[in-house]
């Protein structure tokens, strides 16, 4: 493991213990079971969506800890696509930069952060802090993530990974959208004239 590696694992153990620390005080806190994705029952299009998100993620950590462990072994054998330091760190840049985007998003989002579309229990529509510049900052910070890892080991399965989870996460914005939108209805639409799904776009 070089130092590359050790930068990559630490970024990875942030996230890691942002995600289920913020899972493990909505529960202990507010009582709120937070990870609903592809749990209960919910329309066939939501589910499938969720379901993709959830097999899609954790084929991406799975990647990404394995290219932590074995370093420069898959690449060799899938074939590199990028062997440049400079884009190895731009890499490690872009994912650390996705973690503290994620762990903003879910600060400001407080007790209506959920994984998944939760039609069981009311929330409050977060409009304020990070949510003023993006709608969906926690996949902003998903998706720089995903592209830190490709960038910080860039071969094809990395790149499968990234495209996969990039089009899964996609889908289901899609699918909160129309969720937010038959919750707060002239409220979401005003909110979504007005910021960006996700950054610029």
């Amino acid at each position: 493991m070089n130092i590359t590696d050790a930068i990559s694992l630490f970024m990875l153990i942030i996230f890691g213990a942002s995600y289920i620390l913020k899972l493990i005080l909505l529960k202990q806190n507010s009582r709120i079971k937070a990870n609903v994705l592809a749990k209960g029952d919910k329309e066939f299009s939501i589910f499938f969506t969720e379901l993709s998100v959830r097999v899609s993620s954790s084929l991406w950590l799975l990647t990404w800890v394995s290219e932590i462990i074995f370093h420069n072994k898959i690449s060799y054998f899938c074939g590199y696509i990028f062997k440049n330091i400079y884009i190895t760190y731009a890499g490690i840049i872009i994912t650390a930069l996705g973690v503290v985007v994620f762990i903003l998003a879910t600060v400001f989002m407080k007790t209506s952060w959920r994984v998944g579309i939760d039609k069981s229990t009311k929330t409050a529509l977060i409009t304020n802090g990070i949510y003023k510049f993006s709608r969906n900052p926690a996949f902003v910070g998903f998706n720089l993530m995903f592209m830190g890892v490709f960038f910080t080991y860039s071969n094809v399965i990395t790149l499968i990974i990234l495209i996969l989870n990039m089009l899964a996460f996609h889908l289901l914005i899609l699918q909160e959208e129309r969720h937010l939108l038959s919750v707060f209805g002239k409220e979401y639409e005003r909110y979504k004239r007005n910021v960006p799904r996700y950054f610029i776009v």
